[in-house]
């Protein structure tokens, strides 16, 4: 059986947003050790595109979830 494979872009309405954003999760992406998935994780312009590859959809779920729980988190920040 294959990886699943995918990306996720979300644009933010600048790139200064992006960049706090992108900053803050990038602690998250570095130190997590993730055994079933791999995820790359870029800062563009005022884009982040996350990259993933998962052994099945479980390991696919909790790693989206995460890193999209992370995101929220830093924008719910921002915004105070």
């Amino acid at each position: 059986m294959s990886d699943i494979v995918g990306y996720v872009e979300i644009e933010f309405p600048d790139a200064g947003i992006a960049r706090i954003v992108y900053e803050s999760v990038l602690y998250e992406h570095l130190t997590v050790p993730y055994r079933r998935s791999r995820v790359e994780f870029v800062l563009d312009g005022k884009r982040i595109v996350i990259r993933f590859s998962a052994a099945d959809s479980s390991a696919l779920r909790g790693t989206l979830n995460s890193y999209l729980r992370w995101i929220k988190a830093a924008m719910d920040a921002v915004e105070v």
